[in-house]
């Protein structure tokens, strides 16, 4: 790298991108700025319980919750990233440990099942009848030895409404769940709670409930810290010796690590074409007037 760059605690895996220019540095590597809480750790050790698994015909799963914007859609899609297909080389299909889907508009068993075939990158391209769909499904589940299948945005498929179809919904979930042996995982806001509760089985397989919360100040200047160490600047923005910028960080984010995630890239952008390479208040003055709640959308 040519530099000379004074940003010495970035970690290693982002200063490879110090060298690219303008916007296109952050479009590189932000899918990569992801900060551990002690909420997510607890988060990704339940998911490795369902991933490694044994099989069991009433495997217990998870329901991760949390208020917008609390890091819920976020920490799933690490922990995907974090376990990729790999090829098997006894087996001719590759490997899948964790499957993510976000859950469809209309509580549609066979809609569902192709987003999971679409997922495997396996397709049906026929119309096929629903109960071949499922089997077929159930197969490639098995074929691809997938270890957890993570569904998001749960309270979509009903629109928060009860309703005679959801409730058909949730027998076919159940049922496929005892079919393919492996836990499922759900996600969403609080409300995914009471509707994951209306039905006991479906309950009895989603068993465990992790919370996302927002953070208090302590806790947010931890993150923050942790923030810094991963964006993708050339010089050192030393947070830590700037309590007023600490503080209106935590002021403009409401403490919520989606809204300070969104705060922050439009921040780097802002030090980045400035020239300035780091983020210090007068950077921040220059995105206050962004809107933070709408754009704040890692849920």
């Amino acid at each position: 790298m040519s530099g000379p760059y004074d940003n010495p605690r970035l970690r290693p895996s982002m200063q490879e991108f110090l060298e690219i220019e303008g916007r296109q540095r952050l479009y590189a590597c932000w899918d990569r700025v992801f900060v551990h809480t002690e909420d997510t750790k607890s988060a990704f050790l339940a998911l490795q319980d369902c991933m490694n698994a044994a099989p069991n015909t009433k495997p217990r799963g998870v329901v991760i919750v949390g208020d917008s914007d609390t890091g819920k859609s976020r920490t799933m899609t690490a922990f995907r990233d974090a376990n990729r297909p790999r090829p098997d080389p006894e087996n001719e299909y590759a490997e899948h440990p964790v499957l993510y889907v976000k859950a469809p508009d209309d509580p549609n068993p066979v809609v569902f099942l192709k987003k999971l075939l679409d997922e495997l990158n396996y397709p049906l391209n026929y119309n096929a009848q629903p109960a071949d769909v499922r089997s077929h499904t159930v197969r490639m589940l098995r074929n691809c030895g997938v270890g957890t299948v993570m569904i998001d945005e749960f309270r979509d498929i009903g629109n928060e409404r009860m309703s005679a179809k959801l409730i058909d919904f949730f027998v076919f979930l159940k049922n496929l769940i005892n079919e393919v042996e492996r836990p499922f995982v759900v996600g969403g806001t609080r409300s995914v709670v009471d509707m994951v509760a209306s039905d006991p089985q479906l309950a009895g397989r989603l068993d465990q409930k992790i919370e996302l919360r927002s953070f208090k100040i302590a806790q947010f200047v931890k993150v923050l810290l942790a923030f810094e160490l991963m964006l993708p600047l050339r010089n050192a923005s030393n947070f830590r010796d700037d309590e007023r910028l600490i503080q209106e960080l935590f002021t403009l984010s409401s403490g919520y690590i989606g809204r300070l995630n969104v705060l922050l890239h439009d921040a780097c952008q802002v030090a980045i074409e400035s020239g300035e390479e780091r983020i210090t208040l007068s950077t921040i003055d220059r995105v206050r007037g962004r809107s933070i709640t709408p754009f704040g959308r890692v849920a």
